[in-house]
C-alpha cells in the first residue's frame, strides 16, 4: 500500500512517516510539504491514502482533497490538524478519518485499521464491479461476462428465431414499454388477434425461461400497454460506442489513440446478421456515424504522415462496406501517395468487381 503524507511542517512529515512505518502496513511512504507538488505527484503514484494536514500554504488540505477526489479517485483521505473546526467539512469530503495533533500512535492504529478495511471493501467492490456482463448487437446477439479481466462468451440457444428476434425489439426498447399490438404486428403481420397474442405470450414465455438461465439482472415486466424488458449492471454495447463516440478527445496527436480504438469497436452493422427490418433504421444511422469517423480519422493518419495506419483504417471500412465510393477513393490515393500504383490499381478493381456484381 502506497501513503502520502502532506503537512508544510518538515518535522510533522518525518513524525508521521515514522509513526506509519512502525505501523508496518505500507511498502511505500512518500512525504511532501507542499501540496501542489503532492497534487502532481498523486498524478503519476497513484498513493492508495493521503494523510492531509488541512492549514498549508497555496493549496489547503480541504481544496489538495477535493482535487485529488474530482475524477472519483479511490484515493482515501486521513485529515490531520491541530483544530477540530474542520471536522463537518472533513467528513463531507468523504475522509475516512480525521486525527487531531498531537498524534497519539494508538489513534493512528486504529485510523490505519479502519483505513484498511475500507480500502480492502472497496477492492471487494472493484473485483465484483469486474465481473462484468454485456450484450453485443453490432452483427449479431451475443451475451458475454468478463471475470477478472477474461472475456468469454455465454452460450444461448433459443427455441426460435422469433424469440431471439422479439427479445431483440425489446433490447432496443430496453426501459419503456412497448404495446403487444405493435410486437405482433412486427413479428407475425397479417395473423388474427388470437392466434397474434398466443403466439407473443408463448414467445415471451420462452425468452423468460431462457433469461433464467442467464447471470445477467434482466426481467420482462408486463402491464395494461404491454412489454417491457429491464436490464441493470449491463454493458450493451452499441449504446456504449455511442457514449464513447460522443466524449471522445479531439482528434490530434494526444487523443488518436482513442479514436482508433473505438473505430476499431464497430465489428459490424448493427444485428447485420439478421437483417430484421425494424433494425433498419438504427442500422443506417450508427454505420453513417462510424463512417463519417472513419473518414475524419483516415484523412487525420494522412495528414500527419501515418499513410500505413491511415489505409489499415480504409481497409476496415471495405471489410463492412465494400461498395463505398469514397473510401475506394481515399484508398487509391493513399496508395499512389506511398508509391505503390499496383495497390491503386487493385483496390479499383475490386470496387469495379463489386459494383458489377451489385448490378
Amino acid at each position: 500500500m502506497r501513503a502520502f503524507v502532506v503537512d508544510d511542517e518538515v518535522l510533522a512529515c518525518k513524525q508521521l512517516k515514522k509513526m506509519l512505518q512502525e505501523i508496518d502496513q505500507f511498502q511505500e511512504i512518500h512525504t511532501f510539504t507542499d501540496s501542489e507538488v503532492a497534487l502532481n505527484e498523486a498524478k503519476a503514484l497513484k498513493p492508495d491514502v493521503v494523510f492531509l494536514d488541512i492549514e498549508m500554504p497555496a493549496l489547503s488540505g480541504i481544496e489538495l482533497a477535493e482535487a485529488l477526489q474530482a475524477d472519483d479517485s479511490p484515493i482515501q483521505i486521513v485529515f490531520t490538524t491541530a483544530y477540530d473546526e474542520f471536522a463537518i467539512k472533513a467528513f463531507e469530503l468523504n475522509a475516512i478519518d480525521y486525527l487531531l495533533k498531537p498524534i497519539l500512535k494508538q489513534r493512528l492504529e486504529k485510523a490505519v485499521v479502519r483505513l484498511m478495511k475500507n480500502i480492502n471493501a472497496e477492492r471487494a467492490d472493484r473485483e465484483q464491479s469486474e465481473n462484468q456482463f454485456g450484450i453485443e448487437c453490432f452483427d449479431n446477439l451475443k451475451f458475454y461476462q468478463i471475470e477478472n479481466g477474461e472475456k468469454s462468451y455465454i452460450p444461448v440457444k433459443w427455441r426460435t428465431s422469433r424469440a431471439r428476434e422479439l427479445y431483440a425489439y425489446l433490447l432496443k426498447e430496453h426501459g419503456r414499454f412497448v404495446n403487444k399490438e405493435r410486437l405482433i404486428d412486427l413479428l407475425w403481420p397479417g395473423t388474427d388477434d388470437e392466434k397474434g397474442t398466443t403466439q407473443l405470450y408463448t414467445t415471451i414465455y420462452q425468452i423468460r425461461k431462457l433469461m433464467e438461465k442467464l447471470p445477467l439482472k434482466q426481467r420482462i415486466i408486463k402491464n395494461d400497454i404491454g412489454y417491457s424488458l429491464n436490464i441493470s449492471e449491463v454493458t450493451i454495447d452499441v449504446e456504449q460506442w455511442k457514449r464513447d463516440l460522443d466524449s471522445l478527445p479531439p482528434l490530434d496527436q494526444f487523443g488518436y489513440q482513442k479514436h482508433i480504438q473505438l473505430f476499431q469497436a464497430y465489428k459490424d452493422h448493427y444485428f447485420n446478421e439478421y437483417g430484421f427490418l425494424w433494425a433498419e433504421p438504427e442500422r443506417v444511422r450508427l454505420s453513417q456515424l462510424w463512417l463519417e469517423h472513419a473518414y475524419s480519422l483516415a484523412e487525420f493518419l494522412s495528414r500527419n504522415n501515418m499513410k500505413t495506419e491511415a489505409l489499415n483504417v480504409c481497409q476496415q471500412v471495405v471489410r463492412i462496406e465494400p461498395e463505398d465510393e469514397r473510401n475506394m477513393k481515399m484508398m487509391i490515393k493513399l496508395y499512389n501517395e506511398m508509391g505503390n500504383v499496383d495497390g491503386a490499381i487493385r483496390v479499383y478493381q475490386h470496387y469495379k468487381k463489386v459494383k458489377d456484381a451489385m448490378n
